[in-house]
């Protein structure tokens, strides 16, 4: 009888511990939540575009100018964005992610003047979610 309850509480916690590392292993790095946010925005998903902000995402622009807090105030703003933009799309041009920050350099094309826009974005990440975005620079060419 002993035996038989120390072999089922082995099993459980073999269990747990295989949850456990599933559950770890897709997880997602910053730099994989960006990609994600990215095609998300490219795809014109609005709800898994929000699905990677953390509730209390807040938008800043440099050094350090509050310009948004919320999803609901996001999901208003992005919702006109992509209707008035169908062409809309990002490209990644270069990466760094250091710890739970990604910094992005990309091209937007397909904005409703016409232009394209090149941007510097930082991004922080915890938990799989974008908790902080700071716009540093953006130029329309």
């Amino acid at each position: 009888m002993r035996k038989s309850i120390t072999r089922l509480l082995f099993l459980q916690l073999c269990m747990l511990g295989t949850i456990a590392q599933s559950a770890i292993a897709t997880e997602q790095t910053p730099e994989e939540v960006v990609r994600a946010y990215t095609d998300a925005a490219n795809r014109h998903d609005l709800e898994a575009f929000l699905a990677l902000y953390a509730p209390t995402i807040r938008k800043f622009r440099f050094p350090g100018e509050m310009t948004s807090e919320g999803i609901e105030h996001n999901r208003r703003v992005y919702a006109k964005a992509f209707a008035a933009a169908p062409d809309l799309k990002i490209e990644i041009v270069e990466l760094i992610a250091l710890a739970d920050k990604v910094m992005v350099h990309d091209r937007v094309t397909g904005r409703p003047d016409g232009k394209t826009a090149e941007e510097l974005t930082i991004y922080q990440v915890k938990d799989g979610r974008i908790t902080n975005i700071v716009y540093v620079e953006q130029r329309v060419l």
